[in-house]
């Protein structure tokens, strides 16, 4: 089995077939590239649950229910295995090999697009034979589909593109992230969204504040009316110009002692008293701006 062209044809069968949920995705796609990454597209293999429940960030509940959908699809077989025995058997089932055909196919075929279940999909047994792809953290994307340095293709981007780029740079958006996530989708294109992301990464922040930066980012666009890519893009390139002027030196003058009242005062305690904040809990006192500002000084002072 290719695992290329799996991955294509799993794509058209989520966009002409059927409705895929994103916990039947991320189980389908951790399945996928673990046999691929094991040469055992072809043949049965064996995944712990405890694995995948990692991997996917699903319930058990969850887990059993995007699996059960999984085999209804027609998208994997599945063996039951035994408690502290032995792990239940997947098996990936070929999908490019059918005779189903979609809009975006060669247009000289016109066969009827259908679903298929278990018993209709020919499985041949064979050697396995991972193709030679870097195998990704939950989710990955093909590189001739989605170009990470540019995102010119508007079109190009989905909701499932957004979490992916998301997840591919920090890992999948937890319980806080996730919610937020939604919400800006549902306020901007996720063309505009997964630009806001990859401009995160390209300033190499982290995971522990990548929710901060990314939330000012959008508040920001947000608060000047930006709603396009065009109009993102104009606003960070200004944005970087910006902080590279005000960093740039303009001539020399004597520095004035200030004054810093010491927080202890500020917040009317003892000195014996008082505790000083975290890194992070400064952070989060921060307004967006200034929050953009404080992480670009610390990354020029790399």
């Amino acid at each position: 089995m290719n695992y290329f062209k799996q991955r294509r044809a799993y794509r058209n069968f989520k966009m002409y077939e059927a409705s895929v949920s994103n916990g039947q995705n991320n189980l389908y796609r951790e399945l996928l590239d673990y046999a691929n990454d094991e040469g055992k597209l072809d043949v049965q293999f064996r995944m712990k649950n405890s694995a995948l429940l990692s991997l996917t960030g699903l319930s058990e509940p969850g887990l059993d229910k995007a699996r059960n959908s999984l085999v209804q699809l027609g998208l994997i077989k599945y063996v039951r295995g035994k408690k502290n025995v032995k792990p239940p058997e997947y098996r990936i089932i070929n999908l490019y090999s059918r005779s189903a055909g979609y809009p975006t196919s060669n247009p000289t075929t016109s066969h009827k697009s259908r679903s298929a279940g278990l018993d209709e999909v020919g499985q041949p047994v064979g050697q396995g034979g991972g193709q030679p792809v870097e195998h990704k953290e939950l989710t990955s994307t093909d590189p001739d589909l989605t170009d990470t340095d540019s995102y010119d293709d508007d079109a190009g981007v989905t909701r499932e593109q957004v979490i992916n780029d998301w997840t591919n740079l920090w890992g999948f958006p937890n319980g806080i992230a996730r919610p937020e996530i939604d919400e800006w989708l549902e306020e901007f294109k996720p063309e505009v969204i997964a630009y806001a992301i990859w401009v995160a990464g390209e300033h190499q922040i982290g995971s522990n504040a990548c929710l901060k930066y990314v939330r000012a980012i959008v508040a920001g666009w947000k608060k000047r009316n930006i709603t396009t890519l065009e109009q993102a893009k104009k606003a960070a390139a200004n944005h970087d110009d910006r902080m590279k002027s005000e960093r740039k030196p303009s001539g020399y003058s004597k520095p004035r002692r200030k004054e810093v009242t010491p927080k202890w005062m500020q917040n009317g305690t003892s000195q014996a008293d008082y505790k000083p904040s975290s890194g992070n809990d400064q952070q989060d006192d921060m307004s967006d701006e200034a929050f953009l500002a404080f992480m670009n000084s610390q990354e020029e002072a790399k």
